[in-house]
């Protein structure tokens, strides 16, 4: 799903004018696009009746237009009109269809609507725009609250475009806008829709197509929501012929006396994603407790002073780099002084002393000899120790992929955790394009950047996800679809997708978001992958 401001929608508008369809196509299309969308998901309902919150602008006209085409297959429709459009074409065909439209008179419902509103009746929510700014005119606040108290449960409320009252490019509500179960966004999701204050209110979000030139769509495709279809044409084709070589091989760097669980939680992810191999690059004591827990792991045993990753261990790791296709650092990687150490070594210097010939000898190469690192998905304490290493973007020579939460992201930004949450998309954006590498700023609604512009939002906000062991999670998730072969960008918002609604599935499977542990999000990757498939 494409994701735009309300600017951006304007000039898809006036590309798709230049190309040779009007604003009135437009309309058309998106109402029958709102009327078969319903017809498709409510086609089991025996007493199908539906009430349209009409306004003065194009969002009324494409509900109207809903409203008719639903008239024609066999619906009963009613239209609440904050303003006279008897006069109008759209709304004598709607009559001429045999609807009912209703004028709102300031301050007074009718009868028939309070009827309507208090019984089992779809609302269609076309009454405002994505034009709209804060505060709302009192004609709107009035008509809003009116029918807002009088709705029940029994109500679904389908908006069209953005539940009416909501900024569609910050996001701002107002008091009195009613929260929709369903929200159809027409052609592009409006980016103030992905936002804390927002999101909330808007139910489940579909896309309704205005069906617009090839030309026009291809111009916007910077920003997106990832969905399921998404989602589901970049998951790696997997041939019968294979062997495990074939999906690639992940190493996890990190592990401590006080972290023995993270490395193998990300490794398990890995594995659950579909990689081919993991190994676990592990202080020499996490590796003697973790070593009987899943025996598909194997291991590359780590020098280590008390319990953390040792500066020396750096040595093994740069010689055994590119045996693996990824690698993922720093799930429960510790704050030490000697693993900072190991980590300016690994990944700035990127040298090791190895062998070579000289003439018909073997001998040892003078000095060290420069060793090109895989792409790294860095994660926890190893992006805070990034934060302390200054330059860190000139001196690393790998393509990154930064897993930040905002605690992090403000570690390495400078910016603080307000400001950052408050314009996550562009944040992100700015730093992904600033460093060079792609940036995945982990939380509700999580936002994927990439250093070429790209930019993407998943559409899930869930309190299972904010758990221990969830981030590390989500670093095994990429990382194994980078191992896979899939490009940085396109991997973390894979991985991202799946981790978000892995957790959506667990709380189904478990049964309560409290109750959600890490190894839940885990056992159900395998569900969402079979969903994509």
């Amino acid at each position: 799903m494409k994701l735009v401001t309300v600017k951006e929608m304007k000039e898809i508008e006036l590309a798709a004018n230049q190309s040779g369809m009007s604003n009135e196509e437009m309309m058309l299309s998106a109402g029958k696009g709102i009327a078969d969308f319903l017809n498709e998901q409510f086609s089991e309902t025996e007493n199908k009746r539906i009430i349209g919150l009409i306004g003065k602008g194009n969002n009324g006209g494409d509900t109207l237009i809903a409203l008719t085409s639903l008239l024609q297959s066999g619906w009963n429709a009613t239209a609440l009109t904050i303003t006279s459009r008897k006069g109008e074409s759209l709304a004598k065909e709607f009559i001429q269809e045999g609807g009912q439209l209703i004028e709102y008179s300031s301050g007074v419902l009718p009868v028939e609507i309070k009827e309507f509103l208090t019984s089992e009746t779809l609302i269609l929510d076309g009454l405002l725009g994505t034009g709209i700014h804060l505060p709302l005119k009192d004609e709107f606040k009035e008509y809003l609250k009116l029918v807002g108290h009088l709705l029940s449960q029994d109500q679904l409320v389908i908006a069209v475009d953005c539940p009416s009252g909501i900024d569609c490019d910050t996001g701002e509500k107002a008091d009195e806008m009613i929260p929709a179960d369903i929200t159809l966004c027409l052609e592009a999701v409006k980016i103030g829709l992905m936002t804390e204050s927002a999101f909330p209110l808007c139910g489940e979000i579909y896309t309704i197509p205005l069906n617009l030139p090839e030309a026009v769509n291809t111009q916007f495709n910077e920003k997106n929501v990832i969905d399921l279809d998404w989602a589901s044409s970049h998951l790696p084709v997997r041939s019968e012929f294979s062997h495990k070589g074939t999906f690639g091989k992940v190493l996890v760097i990190g592990g401590s006396t006080n972290y023995f669980g993270a490395p193998m939680l990300a490794g398990t992810a890995a594995y659950r994603s579909g990689c081919g191999l993991v190994t676990l690059a592990v202080p020499h004591a996490v590796a003697v407790v973790m070593a009987n827990r899943t025996p598909e792991v194997t291991w590359l045993n780590l020098d280590d002073e008390d319990g953390v990753i040792a500066e020396s261990a750096a040595d093994l790791v740069l010689k055994k780099a590119n045996d693996y296709t990824c690698l993922a650092i720093g799930p429960g990687i510790g704050t030490e002084e000697t693993t900072g150490h190991f980590l300016e070594k690994l990944l700035f210097q990127k040298t090791v002393n190895n062998k070579r010939k000289i003439g018909f000898l073997e001998g040892e190469t003078p000095g060290e000899v420069p060793t090109d690192l895989p792409t790294i998905v860095i994660d926890a304490d190893a992006l805070r120790w990034l934060a302390e290493f200054g330059d860190w973007t000139s001196r690393v020579k790998a393509d990154l992929i930064l897993t930040p939460h905002p605690g992090e992201m403000a570690a390495l930004t400078g910016i603080s955790i307000k400001e950052i949450q408050q314009d996550r998309i562009n944040i992100a954006a700015h730093f992904a394009e600033k460093w060079r590498h792609v940036v995945v700023l982990k939380g509700a609604l999580t936002v994927i950047a990439s250093p070429d512009g790209r930019k993407a939002v998943i559409p899930v906000a869930s309190s299972a996800l904010a758990k221990a062991g969830s981030g590390d999670i989500l670093t095994g998730i990429i990382s194994s679809f980078l191992a896979q072969g899939l490009e940085r960008y396109e991997a973390a918002c894979l991985g991202a997708w799946i981790h978000e609604n892995a957790g959506l599935a667990a709380v189904g499977s478990v049964g309560s978001q409290a109750s959600i542990m890490a190894t839940d999000i885990i056992d159900c990757i395998s569900e969402v992958i079979a969903d994509l498939e």
